[in-house]
């Protein structure tokens, strides 16, 4: 992958909340951002239904949305850095909360907004940003959580309006030609065999009871597509997720990694658009990407 002198490769990230792109997409993103791409990371909500002071949750008496959404948008701002992310966007729609909890039901939730203006705000960001490659969930979520669902949603959508005006007009310069391009579209993964071996090696080392990654999370070794090596970034990675300190959730899978994770540090990936047709996997999302567009 060489670097354009009259234009960045570039990497978009849609993510549902703060702490989402340190703990599955931090070491891309950092190794990504050290190669001179430019990293753009676009975070839908506010995570206001994260844990509150002393760690309360929803429906707590001391659990105040907005005062959360701003301690992880602090949180959120550090772990960027960390990650050396070039451009946070930050659409702070309000977060959704887990099933059944307090705020699912409330029409101003993310997960129940009218989704036209999101798309709208996510094609207007693709159009300024002009991805070469486009990466959120797979349409489960990854976790099932509303959030993320939606975000798989409404990316999707924006991208298909990118693909039905043509995609992004390619750049005319020295050694390039005109014409219009589409960004490669990826969705996050966890191969089944990897989330085994990161719940033996957990069990091992904190003991039976120990919380792992639930396998129905995970999806067929053979459906994964692209597998990036992060070992030179796994430390930034965790300095990400560790500055979300605010959050158990986050703190615990912390926790795990740092003794599960530097046996084989890698993030997976299912390569969406275009579609895989088999052959060996890849080890670069820009593969195939032509500078200069």
């Amino acid at each position: 992958m060489n670097t354009s002198e009259t234009r960045r490769p570039t990497l978009m990230v849609v993510h549902a909340h703060p702490d989402d792109e340190a703990s599955q997409t931090g070491g891309t993103l950092a190794r990504y951002a050290a190669a001179g791409v430019r990293t753009v990371l676009v975070t839908c909500t506010d995570g206001g239904q994260g844990d509150g002071v002393d760690g309360c949750k929803p429906g707590h008496h001391d659990h105040r949305p907005e005062e959360i959404a701003t301690r992880r948008a602090h949180e959120l701002a550090k772990s960027g850095a960390a990650l050396g992310v070039s451009h946070l966007i930050r659409l702070d729609h309000p977060d959704s909360g887990l099933p059944d909890s307090p705020d699912d039901i409330d029409p101003r939730a993310f997960s129940r907004l009218d989704g036209e203006p999101i798309v709208r705000q996510l094609e207007a960001l693709m159009h300024e940003y002009r991805p070469d490659v486009l990466v959120t969930y797979p349409p489960n979520g990854l976790s099932n959580h509303p959030d993320h669902v939606r975000t798989h949603d409404l990316t999707t959508a924006a991208f298909e309006r990118i693909r039905t005006a043509g995609g992004f007009p390619a750049q005319v310069g020295v050694g390039t030609r005109p014409g219009r391009r589409l960004p490669k579209l990826y969705h996050i993964a966890l191969s089944i065999s990897r989330l085994k071996a990161v719940g033996t090696l957990a069990q091992v080392s904190l003991g039976p009871d120990a919380w792992t990654p639930p396998l129905d999370m995970g999806v067929d070794d053979d459906d994964v597509t692209t597998v990036v090596d992060i070992s030179g970034f796994w430390d930034q990675k965790l300095r990400a997720l560790a500055v979300h300190a605010s959050q158990s959730d986050a703190q615990a899978l912390l926790g795990m990694l740092r003794l599960t994770g530097r046996e084989n540090p890698v993030e997976e990936y299912v390569r969406a658009d275009p579609p895989w047709t088999g052959g060996e996997r890849e080890t670069d999302l820009f593969q195939g990407v032509v500078d200069g567009g």
